[in-house]
Parts: structure tokens; C-alpha cells; sequence
């Protein structure tokens, strides 16, 4: 099997061309999902860091200019490099944060206000309400967010099925039609009060407040 074509005379184009070229490989606007990896001891993400930070020295170099290492609680590393500019920070699972609290970790990092997109699976944002019923308490850690989404996953009618076996032995599952615009409605309704609470919070020191957004995923 013939090796991938490789440009050998690279090395040795001008900087400004090589330059360029790094730049033009630069990932387009991301969703990266961030989450506490308890195994390691670490922020990781589903998402692989894009191949320039292990290419070579300059690509590493030039990629590091524009990304930026994620540090959220500053005493655990972080796997996760982003552009603040462009990438949105997306908590995606439960288990976000080494201590459960995610509101704790945006107060303590030095990169909360240089957030600027942030996403919110839908799930743990009921969780988040639970043990901090203020809805802003995490959005007003991060004081130039432009855009705060919750999302939430295409399987939303999970649980909403059953099996069952008829007379004659066939098995079918059956779909409660009501329940999937229920669990739309139930995030709606997160988003509203979200929306609200931005307007009205007397707390807010937030001077543009967010565009508040629900995604299914």
C-alpha cells in the first residue's frame, strides 16, 4: 500500500507561506464538550484536539497563538485547548466538575470571563438547579457571554417507551406520542425562566445579558 504523499520541499518555503498554510488547516468554529475524567484526574474531551499541536514545533507554536489550554478549577489539568474566540464550551455530561459544582470552578477560573459561547446538556442543568436553584448562578461567572445554550439530546422520547406482547405473541414497542413534546416543554420552560431571569434578575451584572438558545443534538 502506497504511504500518504508527503510535500517534502515544506521545510523550506518561505515563513510567511508556511505561515498561511498552518493557519488555512485551522479547525472551523467547534462545539467542544468538556467534562471531569475522574480515571485521570483531569478536564478531557470527546473531542480530539486538532492534529497542528503535535504536528511539528512551529504548527504547535502558531496553533497555541490562537488556542488556549481550558483551565476551569485550576488545580486539576485540563486536556482541552480552545479558540474563545470563535469555540463554544459545551458541559456536556453530569459529571463536569471534580467537586459537583460547576458555578465553583467557573468562580475560580482565570478563563470564565473570556467565555464567550457556552452550551449546557439540558440534564445537568436540571441537576445544576437542584443544589443552585438561582438560574444565573453559573451565566453570571462568565461576564461577556454572548450566546447560552441548553441542549438537549434527538433521543429525548428515551424512557418514554415500553414493550409489550400481544395475544399472539408479537412483541412492539409503544410510544406515548404525548411525552416528547412534554420533555421539549420542560427545557422550553428552563429556557424562558433563563430568559427571564436575565431581563429582570436585580442581581445580574451582566450589562448585555446572553441570547439564550435550546439545541437538539
Amino acid at each position: 500500500m502506497d504511504s500518504e504523499p508527503q510535500f517534502h520541499p515544506f521545510p523550506r518555503l518561505p515563513s510567511e507561506l508556511r505561515i498561511k498554510i498552518w493557519k488555512y488547516t485551522f479547525p472551523e468554529p467547534r462545539v467542544v464538550p468538556v467534562r471531569y475524567n475522574r480515571a485521570v484526574q483531569q478536564y478531557t474531551s470527546t473531542s480530539e484536539p486538532p492534529a497542528l499541536l503535535h504536528v511539528c514545533a512551529e504548527s504547535r507554536s502558531l496553533f497555541l497563538d490562537t488556542y488556549t489550554n481550558l483551565i476551569l478549577a485550576p488545580r486539576y489539568k485540563s486536556a482541552i485547548f480552545v479558540d474563545f474566540t470563535c469555540d463554544t464550551i459545551f458541559f456536556d455530561h453530569i459529571d463536569c466538575s471534580p467537586e459537583g459544582d460547576l458555578s465553583l470552578d467557573l468562580a475560580r477560573s482565570p478563563h470564565s470571563n473570556r467565555i464567550l459561547y457556552c452550551a449546557i446538556d439540558a440534564q445537568l442543568w436540571e441537576v445544576l438547579r437542584v443544589f443552585k436553584y438561582d438560574s444565573l448562578s453559573e451565566v453570571k461567572l462568565m461576564p461577556n457571554l454572548k450566546t447560552i445554550a441548553l441542549v438537549m439530546s434527538r433521543d429525548y422520547d428515551r424512557g418514554m417507551q415500553q414493550r409489550r406482547t400481544d395475544e399472539d405473541g408479537h412483541t412492539f414497542i409503544e410510544v406515548d406520542s404525548t411525552s416528547v413534546g412534554s420533555e421539549i416543554r420542560h427545557v422550553g420552560w428552563y429556557v424562558e425562566s433563563l430568559r427571564w431571569e436575565l431581563k429582570h434578575g436585580l442581581d445580574s451584572p451582566l450589562n448585555n445579558p446572553p441570547h439564550v438558545q435550546m439545541w437538539l443534538v
